[in-house]
């Protein structure tokens, strides 16, 4: 996804005005980030239960359960998206940009793209106190949680079709 696309464009436009004039986070902003966060991970925005089955991004321990589901479904069950930089997180380091741009923006999306985590990764992660804080390295080392180095090659969807 390139910066040429005009609704990535004003939705990160959104997020710098907002991160240059308000204090607090709220809905509106928390779905724009949502949505900018879709676009660098999966090239368009989806819904959660879609992104899922296309997000190329996964933990080991996710990839492992895909390999042992008996049905693509089951394995969905089991696992839920998870901002590698908590959105609470993201928009500090938004915050405290003087010089933010929409480049900074969407490329620090990129850089922590949305992952697929098992929801027993995602519940460690909570119980650490890692639910909305903390940098990706410390939270995922705190919590074992290693990423599938490199991504998977086709989405999770693909990869059943293909492997199942």
């Amino acid at each position: 996804m390139s910066l040429e696309n005009q609704l990535v464009r004003r939705r990160l436009e959104f997020i710098r005005l907002e991160a240059i004039h308000k204090e607090s986070r709220d809905q509106a902003l928390t779905m724009t980030m949502r949505v900018i966060s879709n676009y660098a991970t999966l090239n368009k925005d989806v819904s959660s239960s879609k992104a899922l089955r296309m997000n190329k991004n996964i933990s080991k321990a996710a990839f492992n359960e895909l390999v042992k589901s008996n049905t693509l479904n089951d394995w969905v069950k089991k696992v839920t998206n998870e901002h590698q930089m908590p959105l609470k997180e993201t928009w500090k380091v938004f915050k405290d940009n003087s010089h933010l741009t929409i480049e900074y923006i969407w490329l620090h999306f990129e850089k922590y793209p949305m992952t697929t985590i098992l929801k027993t990764e995602n519940n460690l992660l909570d119980a650490l106190g890692y639910r909305d804080r903390g940098m990706p390295e410390e939270r995922y080392k705190a919590a074992n949680i290693i990423l599938l180095k490199p991504s998977l090659k086709e989405s999770p969807e693909n990869w059943w079709r293909i492997n199942k």
